[in-house]
């Protein structure tokens, strides 16, 4: 297993700042988020690039600034917002799979209060899925749906109808969302185990809803035993907020905390 971290950690430091930071506190394997469309584009990336080799760091995985209008960009009745949206997100997989990422999270629709859909549309976006795959793959890449609060992936059964009509969809599993939505990380887990190739590892206790880990009264014991006991040796990945922690050696620490708790679960470390 390789215990690594998102750029979002370090949200809003330009994003060749943070990936510096992260050099500088001793992780390589990473995740990036980027926050705008300039970052996906020359000659930006090619300065990221020379970043990761020049830090010897391993991408893995990206997450867009267009999380947050998903539902809107892939799965409205707009055609040509959406022929738009899947351009925008063809370019995405192109510079996350030429920069040596291999999974791109999605946050898909939000949720909506009395939000239910007829079979029309049922069948019309279980369509962007498989097409949104089909784009990934076609660039190399593989999209990876997260379990998001305030999205309609909140919902364990939203998750289940996911995983059943669309066989090369995968997924990201992250432990405060799913505390944040009132449902334990097992509910998602239990859906999504055989096809996760990502977590998103944080904390939490009876006031803060995101920690770094081991500052709150999480069982990584329990979660990375069952990982282990489903074959999983992906990334986990400390996602959290610049909000969540005082001091970077806190991050430090969390990793260490990550990377004793992952050989207590019999695991070994990579880099």
């Amino acid at each position: 297993m390789k215990i690594g971290i998102s750029t979002a950690c370090f949200y809003p430091r330009p994003l060749e700042e943070a990936i510096a930071q992260i050099a500088a506190l001793g992780l390589r394997t990473i995740e990036i988020f980027f926050n705008t469309d300039s970052e996906f584009r020359e000659p930006y990336v090619s300065e990221l690039a020379r970043l990761l080799r020049e830090y010897g760091m391993e991408l893995v995985s990206v997450h867009p600034f267009t999380s947050l209008m998903e539902g809107i960009l892939l799965f409205s009745e707009y055609a040509r917002r959406t022929e738009d949206g899947f351009d925008q997100y063809r370019r995405y997989f192109a510079t996350a799979a030429a920069l040596g990422a291999k999974y791109l999270t999605l946050h898909g629709e939000r949720k909506m209060p009395g939000m239910q859909d007829n079979p029309a549309a049922v069948e019309r976006k279980l369509e962007r899925y498989h097409r949104l795959c089909r784009t990934a793959a076609e660039e190399g890449m593989i999209v990876a749906q997260e379990n998001v609060a305030w999205c309609r992936s909140s919902d364990p059964a939203y998750l289940k109808l996911l995983f059943q009509n669309i066989p090369e969809l995968r997924y990201t599993l992250d432990i405060k969302q799913a505390h944040r939505a009132g449902h334990s990380w097992r509910e998602y887990f239990e859906v999504v185990a055989p096809r996760l190739v990502n977590v998103h590892i944080n904390d939490f206790d009876e006031v803060h809803s995101c920690l770094l880990p081991g500052e709150g009264i999480f069982d990584y014991g329990e979660l990375l035993g069952s990982l282990r006991d489903v074959g999983y040796n992906n990334q986990t990945l400390i996602e959290v907020y610049s909000s969540n922690y005082t001091e970077e050696r806190q991050i430090v620490d969390a990793a260490q905390f990550l990377r004793r708790k992952a050989r207590a679960a019999g695991y070994e470390i990579h880099a």
